[in-house]
């Protein structure tokens, strides 16, 4: 197989998946496990690297002279990726290029997968899927909406995790443990309480833990 990748780390799902393979791979950092060809642009500027490569095919009109001058990536080394794609079966993004702010990133790759007909994916994409198991949580479930820090659980939830208007409370999901004081909401139906947003999934099992009466 043939692979064109933008890694700086190789994962062990990668190492162990192309081990034999022919890659070349676009990158800040030179891994040493990784059995590749590799080509050094500027550190954050995949992005250009996939638009200039993305202008030298004729799938877009950016200024060449421009996105080479950004990635400290040459024109020739460019034509070099294009010729090299043109036999290629897969292009293989790092999966921290997903929290890039440039999201154009996805979008230029895409493009170059389409016009070479070749497999496009991400290096998370290799790992075995499971679902994970739920903690115990008797069906409380915090729900992290709040554009303030208050902590508001409807009756139901408070009832059944045995706390009360004003407690200071230990509230745990499977992946933080947050301390705050109880606001009990009337109008709050279900097994909800509500927590300030956060950037990840809104839903969450949670459990009470480490109850006080302090007021």
């Amino acid at each position: 197989m043939k692979i064109l990748s933008f890694l700086n780390y190789a994962s062990k799902e990668v190492l162990n998946n192309f081990k034999n393979d022919e890659i070349i791979n676009i990158g800040s950092f030179f891994d040493e496990r990784l059995k590749q060809e590799f080509y050094k642009c500027e550190l954050g500027t995949e992005c250009y690297v996939l638009a200039l490569l993305c202008t030298m095919a004729g799938l877009d009109e950016f200024d060449i002279g421009e996105l080479s001058a950004e990635s400290c990536f040459g024109e020739e080394e460019a034509g070099e990726i294009l010729e090299f794609l043109k036999d290629a079966n897969l292009i293989l993004l790092d999966s921290n290029l997903l929290y890039h702010k440039d999201k154009n990133i996805y979008y230029f790759a895409k493009k170059l997968a389409k016009h070479f007909n070749i497999e496009l994916m991400f290096d998370y994409e290799l790992k075995a899927s499971s679902l994970e198991e739920l903690d115990d949580n008797n069906g409380l479930i915090l729900y992290e909406c709040l554009e303030n820090d208050e902590f508001i659980v409807s009756p139901a939830f408070a009832a059944l995790a045995r706390i009360k208007e004003f407690d200071l409370v230990d509230i745990k999901t499977k992946n933080k443990v947050l301390r705050k004081q109880v606001k009990i909401d009337s109008s709050l139906k279900g097994l909800f309480a509500l927590s300030k947003k956060e950037n990840n999934y809104a839903f969450s099992p949670c459990v009470v833990k480490g109850v006080s009466n302090e007021n």
